[in-house]
């Protein structure tokens, strides 16, 4: 049993590993790019008589010529076959010239199955969706046999010969005699006019300029007696089906007159979303085929970077499905529409609200540049998709003018790094395992001039503080910084500044062992810190400075809140670093946004790491507050759109600029934006 078990386990796992490496390969004939042709409308009138003799049809391109049913590797068609297509505000017009040396046709009735014949056969789909659609067939005589469809034949559609396309005119034109073998034909042509109002669902009109139809042309031919029919496509579906609505070619309705000037066929869809949805559609199929049951999540498709790696930035992936239907989707955010398609092959486009982001800055101000470029620069910050700043230090003036410009303005203060209590608390400054006090002797530079989260009166104090900045005119919030102790752990690329290496952490960085802290911890635990053999793993010691920072930061919060303040911090990257690097568990507090400093030139790491990095934050704090990904704008300089794609993608609400961007760039993260379809929040 357990050698069973073992051997379904590797089995299965085996079956993922084919479905990734084969997705798109599996289904390589069912997802080649569907043809687009552009239909032009009419300048004269169509008289409908077979022969294709009007100026019109002679200015009309035609498709290219039709291929065996099943696409690439089969045999080229020994007759040629082509089709043109026409427009007015009345009908659908189509020509299509049949290549043949003996034309035959035997049936002579409406309605019979007119492919027993040789035959042409036109499939319309005038509303995209792959329901409801309609197929017209005729033979050398001009016999027709119409026919409605509410779903294809593979998800159990039911056909509809009652239905008698109302208004169809018809005519075939034979170059040659018919039933007659002992002599050489060349060909014969068939000439539609297609009533618009036929095809109209719910009184819509589906013949209006920019608008794409999904059409498709097949011939059936009868080679040799007693062997099966060739089927000649213009758009090969990659299996013998015509009824694969997602397989057909596109039509597009232009305004432009045939011969008066052309435009070039676009594809109305993103076609990587769009061939990724059906290749999963296929793969959905398959699985009901063998197991009676659909898959029921994205990760059971085992999707790879070869399907993903060309979907639109910001797409989203969705999966429905119980034992007998299903419903997935891929959205496309630049669209604002998410792609969807069912279990019975129904296509359609959903709008989507546009996701929204708030961006923001961080700047000092520097009076000596003037109102007039403040006025400017925050008229541009916001044109361009900023919607606050974060300012070190307060100034009226400077803050009005920015909110007069329609941004957010905040306080941006430092918290634990407090060097103006220098004079009047020296007793409040922390201390590291050396003994050494941050009042007469900082870590790393003289600015470092960390306060001890656990001395009384700190908490009171900084939370009045930070009141009295909330409190000042055209001040919306205050942000924190420095929340946090000295770097016991710096970033990689300022061991060199230093001349050091932290590989673990030393002595005369590691804070706080002050008189207070050392008392307060023994009576919790009954151990001095200092005394701890490896105070680096003791969980106990970690996590006493942890709380010691939160408590200091509810206090703060508790505070600005009960007076209806907004109250954010930069942080340090990732909870698990921000622990580890400087005793800050940010994840446990309870701010009204986080930005972490996600500086990727820090620790030598690409962009790839900034959505590491905000995935994990967001994943922390898990929808209880925002989390703006701080970008350090030379460090993404040379990846500006991957870096804000990694920071969007793992869901943070917005970015925060250091040290920039120029106006170059601005201008190009408001064009980042359009692209995206992010709406910027006011």
């Amino acid at each position: 049993m357990k050698k069973q078990l073992v051997c379904s386990l590797f089995a299965l796992a085996m079956g993922g590993q084919m479905l990734a490496q084969n997705l798109y390969t599996k289904y390589e004939r069912t997802l080649t790019p569907p043809e687009g042709y552009v239909c032009y409308r009419t300048n004269g009138k169509i008289k409908v008589d077979g022969k294709l003799n009007e100026t019109d049809w002679q200015k009309a391109q035609s498709t290219s010529s039709f291929v065996d049913i099943s696409g690439e590797g089969f045999a080229k068609p020994c007759y040629d076959t082509s089709a043109k297509m026409l427009w007015d505000d009345d009908y659908l017009y189509v020509g299509a010239t049949l290549q043949e040396d003996d034309i035959k046709a035997k049936l002579s009735q409406r309605d019979t199955i007119i492919y027993y014949d040789n035959d042409f056969e036109v499939f319309l789909d005038p509303d995209c969706d792959g329901q409801n659609y309609f197929e017209i067939e005729t033979n050398a005589k001009g016999v027709i046999f119409d026919l409605m469809l509410d779903k294809p034949y593979r998800a159990g559609g039911n056909f509809m010969i009652q239905w008698d396309c109302p208004g169809l005119q018809l005519a075939v034109q034979r170059d040659g005699t018919l039933n007659n073998s002992k002599d050489k034909d060349k060909q014969w042509t068939v000439e539609m006019a297609i009533p618009r109002k036929a095809l109209a669902v719910n009184f819509a009109n589906p013949i209006e300029a920019g608008k794409y139809w999904r059409i498709n042309f097949s011939r059936v031919q009868w080679l040799k007696p007693g062997q099966r029919e060739e089927n000649w496509v213009w758009m090969p579906t990659g299996k013998i089906d015509m009824h694969m609505p997602d397989r057909w070619g596109f039509l597009y309705l232009s305004d432009k007159v045939v011969g008066q000037g052309t435009e070039t066929f676009k594809y109305p869809y993103n076609m990587a979303a769009y061939k990724l949805l059906w290749a999963m559609y296929y793969a959905q199929l398959d699985n009901y085929a063998k197991e009676k049951n659909y898959l029921r999540a994205k990760e059971n498709f085992f999707l790879t970077d070869a399907e993903l790696k060309d979907l639109p930035a910001g797409a989203e992936i969705t999966v429905e499905a119980t034992g007998h239907t299903f419903r997935m989707s891929v959205s496309v955010p630049e669209e604002k529409v998410r792609y969807v398609v069912d279990n019975t092959g129904r296509f359609t486009r959903e709008a989507i609200a546009p996701r929204q982001v708030k961006n923001w800055v961080w700047m000092r101000i520097n009076k000596e540049k003037g109102d007039e470029y403040y006025k400017k620069y925050f008229a541009l910050l916001k044109e361009c998709g900023i919607s606050g700043v974060m300012f070190e230090g307060y100034d009226e003036n400077t803050y009005k003018m920015c909110k007069e410009a329609g941004l957010e303005a905040h306080y941006w203060k430092w918290t634990m790094n407090r060097h103006e209590v220098l004079k009047t608390h020296p007793d409040w400054f922390a201390v590291n395992r050396k003994g050494e006090s941050g009042y007469d002797k900082p870590a790393y530079v003289d600015y470092y001039r960390f306060l001890c989260p656990n001395h009384e009166g700190v908490a009171e104090y900084l939370a009045a503080d930070y009141l009295k900045e909330a409190n000042l005119p055209y001040v919306d919030g205050v942000h924190l910084d420095y929340v946090r102790f000295p770097d016991v752990v710096l970033p990689v690329s300022l061991w060199k500044n230093y001349g050091i290496e932290q590989t673990s952490e030393l002595p005369e960085y590691d804070y706080c062992y002050c008189d207070v802290c050392r008392q307060k911890f023994k009576e919790q635990t009954g151990k001095d810190p200092m005394e701890l053999k490896y105070p680096m793993e003791n969980q106990s010691w970690i996590n006493f400075r942890l709380d010691a920072i939160t408590r200091v930061v509810n206090k703060i919060t508790q505070t600005l809140k009960s007076e209806g303040k907004r109250v954010s911090a930069a942080v340090f990257p990732g909870p698990s670093m921000a622990r580890k690097m400087v005793r800050q568990d940010w994840g446990q507090w309870s701010l009204d946004a986080y930005f972490p400093m996600i500086y990727n030139g820090f620790y030598y790491e690409g962009p790839e790491w900034i959505g590491r990095s905000v995935k994990e934050s967001v994943e922390t704090i898990n929808g209880r507050a925002k989390i703006y990904a701080g970008l350090m704008f030379p460090d993404i300089k040379n990846t500006f759109e991957q870096a804000l794609d990694e920071a969007f993608n793992n869901g943070a609400s917005g970015v925060s600029f250091f040290d920039g961007p120029d106006e170059e760039y601005l201008h190009k993260f408001k064009a980042y934006l359009e692209k995206r379809g992010f709406e910027v929040v006011k």
